[in-house]
């Protein structure tokens, strides 16, 4: 019996990083050049997750049956991955392909918690909580990996991991397939 979660309909990740360091080694460098380095490199870093928390609720309402078709055009890497917290992978051509899984994100309202974003360069990540509502009612909650990549200026929707929480209930029967 295969199980498609209304809440879950996208929730994947293949976690590979790409992590980089920029180490300042030169030594006649003042405490002035250092203090406006790290001030910059703190704002470009607080930047990046302000634009990486922007593409996360963009991201929300595109990922629908309704409009998964023009979004993935444009805001998902084309090598996207999922893997969903009722144990179904997909990659975009497969996401796309499963009507009902996009049709369940369309009907559900969420609600976003306890998120962490982070960017190593051109690599987003956030973790965090997710509620799913189907018509006011509660229906479960999971622990999310959302990864993003800045390509030409733009995060893109890379990965998706998501795992049913401890606190979740069952499953609802709306979301069992025999």
């Amino acid at each position: 019996m295969k199980q498609i979660s209304k809440s879950l309909l996208t929730i994947t990740i293949a976690g590979f990083l790409t992590i980089g360091c920029n180490n300042q080694t030169t030594a006649d460098k003042n405490s002035d050049d250092k203090d406006v380095t790290e001030y910059s490199q703190t704002n470009d870093s607080e930047t990046s997750k302000k634009e990486l928390e922007v593409a996360f609720k963009n991201l929300w309402p595109n990922v629908t049956l309704t409009n998964a078709d023009e979004f993935f055009k444009t805001g998902v890497s084309d090598d996207f991955y999922t893997i969903n917290a009722d144990g179904i992978v997909q990659n975009t051509a497969q996401l796309l392909a499963d009507k009902k899984r996009l049709e369940m994100l369309e009907i559900l309202d969420f609600k976003f918690f306890d998120q962490i974003i982070k960017v190593y360069g051109n690599v987003g990540i956030i973790n965090g909580r997710l509620q799913a509502f189907s018509e006011g009612t509660y229906v479960g909650e999971v622990l999310y990996t959302a990864i993003f990549v800045k390509e030409n200026e733009v995060w893109l929707y890379k990965n998706w991991q998501g795992t049913w929480s401890i606190d979740s209930p069952p499953p609802p029967s709306f979301i069992l397939v025999e």
